[in-house]
């Protein structure tokens, strides 16, 4: 059996005779019969039907029929994905996306930059802190998109994306009608992400010195204990922005505790050249961040 015999029996099928498949596919009429006439005869089966005039795949066609159209439609896949590799053209980007991170607004550019690249797999991991980035240094993605934690001299090309507002909150009725303290907060557990680093220093930020903490690794399951009154913590306003607007969660603001707002980057590696989608990803952010600062300066121009 070969490739070139399941194209044949796939182009009788489709174009409905031996003569038209035999167009179809640039070959004289002969030897598409005999393409067949071989594959019939090494499996002992007929799979095609001759007593009328168009030919019919038989009982036995039709089960090998589907079968070989599953092995087609692999074979076409494979092809494609060595002609794109052939190109130049990435077959998968990674990207390390830190927690606190507005989600919906990078997803979205995300979503519209590669549907336009369809060929190319997008393959997202969210870390937390430290984590970030060091999947970046250590090769294991292409591209992070996380605040500069800390003063590590670590070897990358930046580009500003936007800003995250962290705000520090708690379940309403969990000291409803005392006034809220540093000392008071440290009476109930602060619900911490870990940092996700491997390799990297740990760090941690805005954390009550003194106080009680629950340390997590998802940021979902740490919005759900202070959902459920089991603590408290800060969390990225476009996370609980329904919950504040419905007063589940209101807001902490204490002398040691207070909102951050941090500024979110896109990150590469500066040792690693970059393939021809990763550049284009990175250039048409930079153009991004170019026309939202020309808009910017216009709408400062029109006031003044």
């Amino acid at each position: 059996m070969t490739l070139d015999q399941l194209l044949t029996i796939e182009a009788i099928v489709l174009e409905g005779s031996f003569k038209a498949a035999a167009d179809s596919l640039h070959k004289s009429q002969p030897s598409i019969s005999m393409a067949v006439k071989k594959l019939e005869e090494e499996y002992q089966v007929i799979l095609f039907s001759r007593n009328e005039y168009r030919p019919s795949l038989t009982k036995e066609g039709e089960f090998f029929f589907e079968k070989a159209k599953s092995v087609l439609r692999e074979f076409r896949e494979l092809d494609s994905l060595a002609r794109q590799m052939m190109s130049g053209e990435e077959v998968e980007l990674r990207i390390s996306i830190d927690a606190i991170s507005p989600v919906s607004l990078i997803l979205k550019f995300l979503k519209e930059f590669f549907s336009n690249h369809p060929n190319t797999k997008l393959q997202l991991s969210f870390e937390v802190l430290n984590g970030t980035i060091e999947r970046l240094i250590e090769g294991d993605v292409d591209f992070a998109i996380t605040p500069m934690h800390g003063d590590a001299n670590w070897s990358v090309d930046a580009l500003p994306l936007t800003r995250a507002k962290i705000i520090p909150v708690r379940r309403a009725d969990l000291f409803p009608e005392q006034k809220v303290t540093d000392e008071l907060l440290r009476q109930y557990n602060q619900i911490v992400l870990a940092d996700s680093s491997v390799n990297s220093p740990k760090m941690t930020t805005g954390v009550l010195v003194g106080g009680k903490s629950v340390t997590l690794s998802e940021i979902s399951f740490k919005k759900e204990m202070i959902i459920q009154g089991l603590g408290w913590g800060g969390l990225p306003y476009e996370m609980v922005k329904l919950e504040l607007e419905q007063k589940t969660l209101v807001p902490i603001k204490t002398a040691l505790i207070k909102e951050q707002e941090m500024e979110i980057f896109l990150l590469r590696d500066s040792q690693k050249s970059l393939g021809p989608v990763a550049r284009e990803l990175w250039e048409k952010m930079r153009g991004e961040l170019e026309r939202t600062k020309g808009n910017a300066n216009d709408a400062k121009k029109k006031k003044s």
